[in-house]
């Protein structure tokens, strides 16, 4: 069976685009942020998420008609890296532990496949369909 996963357009909301994916890939949350959302986590300073209730359009800082494919076998990195290169956002994908603890993927984490990474949240006991 093919794997269709979750695409992005423009005309997306926010919020819609977060539920689709932890929809896809349960155990896993995707954070989308302004771009100087980066240099903020950096210094370890709290950052919000884009307004939910716009669309990805609306909230991009890069135009054009590019789509994001969020696909079992890509990586977290590849997804992040496409969020920054094609929207000029900051996205991180992110997991809830069973306790209740929200995490950024990190480290080698950020290799794994979307699918492997959920697989392996899902065996550590992490919450399930958290998406905000």
């Amino acid at each position: 069976m093919a794997d269709t996963g979750v695409s992005t357009n423009g005309a997306k909301k926010v919020s819609t685009f977060q539920q689709e994916f932890n929809a896809k890939f349960p155990y896993l949350r995707v954070g989308i942020f302004p771009p100087e959302a980066k240099a903020l986590v950096a210094k370890g300073e709290t950052i919000n998420g884009v307004d939910g209730s716009k669309t990805l359009s609306e909230v991009r800082t890069k135009k054009g008609r590019a789509e994001i494919s969020c696909i079992g076998s890509r990586t977290v990195e590849r997804i992040e890296n496409q969020f920054e290169d094609e929207y000029g956002l900051y996205a991180q994908i992110c997991y809830t532990t069973k306790e209740g603890n929200r995490y950024y993927t990190t480290g080698a984490d950020q290799k794994k496949s979307l699918a492997e990474l959920n697989r392996e949240k899902a065996a550590a006991g992490c919450q399930k369909g958290v998406w905000k």
